[in-house]
């Protein structure tokens, strides 16, 4: 089966120890971006960060947990969100871990992740076999998600980096007309809901005790009078749609179907997501129709249903929705550029090819890090038989990936026939140079 999934993935190897390992998958989702930009864009206003300065991973897992490595890199937990029962709740977690950003709290651990350096995190898409029909190059399959280095450990604070953080969340929330008091709502619900495991690395066992925190907190807030402020309608009406959308990502259909059984517009989404990823396609188109019909400005309703119908190959019907998709959305998406431009590539004709060829650009002019849009740009440009832009798309992909005698091998082959002083050849001729300064340092 064909299919692009709504959630990008990835497993790689983080060392929180010199004896233990865990893998990760690392989901990509433009209204989780979205909202958690919209939230952390607010917090960060008039401080020394620039929003551009802080990289998002979402890691999908049923832990709570949260935390920053060095480069300004925030990794949240799927179940952060899905534990919390109001947006205020995830901003106050973003909150705190912003304030160790802006704290400067971040440390290198003794381990490091071999073999990766500096590169980008690769990131796996679900459902890749059936899009590349089966090939075998697993680096194919992988687009990079930022410039991020993945050479920092995960992070353990001290009591006072702890305290100041907690404080400082409590300033930026305030700041911003968000109640800090469910810093603590949020803080004594983990309590609750996450036994003390030491082998386990969750938010309570790198984080102090709750009453400690709630302290600190609470101090905080006498100094910002109380800190109170109303719900924003609008961020809580958001929050329940993701909430949903992740839940029926992340958790196996039976909970779906007993948590999500109402008629209402949330629950439809989360039933739509359980039955797309269990195979019923039927019912989830109709479920998205009905969303559809009730929200007609909701551009992540026909980014899902345009998925479905690609998925079925009905084409043109993926096309039509990922259209709609991409001027609903607020902001330009590379991920939704890649994504039509798929579609437009599984739609064999040479102005489809075309078509693709630019909207997989406007993808890369977005994310030069996507490799798998350098991959569909590559494909593209071999199906209109222009062989040197398609070698030279390779070589920029196996550049990503790390596998640079892959990239200089393409690179040198697409510089054979390449129009010469065009944007093409000048990077690539760029890239052989960068290879070559790599291979020097290293010997």
């Amino acid at each position: 089966v064909k299919r692009i999934n709504i959630f990008l993935l990835i497993t790689f190897f983080y060392i929180f120890s010199a004896h233990k390992a865990a893998s990760f998958e690392i989901v990509r989702d433009v209204e989780l971006e979205n909202f958690t930009k919209k939230i952390v864009s607010s917090l960060i206003k008039n401080t020394e960060i620039e929003h551009g300065e802080i990289n998002y991973y979402f890691i999908k897992s049923n832990e709570i947990n949260a935390f920053v490595t060095g480069g300004n890199n925030l990794f949240i937990n799927t179940e952060i969100l899905i534990a919390a029962d109001d947006y205020r709740e995830y901003a106050a977690v973003l909150a705190h871990e912003l304030a160790h950003v802006l704290g400067g709290h971040i440390f290198r651990t003794k381990e490091e992740i071999n073999n990766l350096g500096n590169r980008a995190f690769p990131i796996y898409v679900l459902g890749i076999l059936g899009i590349l029909g089966g090939a075998a190059d697993a680096g194919i399959a992988t687009l990079m998600v930022g410039s991020a280095s993945v050479q920092d450990g995960y992070t353990y604070y001290s009591r006072n980096q702890e305290a100041s953080a907690d404080q400082f969340a409590v300033k930026l929330l305030c700041k911003n007309k968000i109640d800090g008091k469910y810093l603590i709502d949020f803080l004594y619900k983990l309590d609750q809901a996450t036994p003390y495991v030491p082998e386990q690395t969750s938010y309570r066992s790198t984080h102090p005790i709750t009453s400690e925190r709630a302290t600190w907190i609470e101090s905080a807030l006498i100094q910002h009078n109380g800190c109170k402020y109303s719900q924003n309608k609008s961020f809580q009406d958001e929050f329940e749609f993701l909430k949903a959308k992740l839940f029926g990502f992340t958790h196996n259909g039976n909970e779906t179907f007993a948590v999500y059984n109402s008629d209402s517009d949330i629950d439809k989404y989360a039933l739509a997501v359980a039955n797309y990823f269990s195979g019923d396609h039927d019912n989830s188109i109709k479920l998205l129709n009905q969303l559809i019909e009730s929200n007609p400005e909701n551009p992540f309703f026909r980014e899902l249903i345009g998925e479905i119908h690609f998925s079925k190959h009905n084409y043109n019907s993926a096309i039509k929705h990922q259209k709609i998709s991409i001027d609903l959305l607020s902001e330009e998406s590379d991920l939704y550029y890649m994504m039509i431009g798929n579609y437009y590539l599984a739609n064999e004709n040479k102005a489809n090819y075309l078509e693709s060829i630019k909207l997989l650009k406007k993808s890369l002019r977005l994310n030069p890090k996507n490799t798998y849009s350098w991959y569909l740009l590559a494909k593209a440009y071999a199906q209109t038989d222009n062989l040197p832009l398609a070698e030279y798309s390779t070589a920029e992909r196996y550049y990503l990936i790390g596998n640079h005698k892959l990239a200089h091998q393409f690179a040198v082959k697409s510089l054979k026939n390449i129009e010469k002083n065009t944007t093409e050849w000048y990077r690539a001729n760029d890239l052989l140079n960068i290879i070559a300064n790599m291979q020097l340092q290293d010997s």
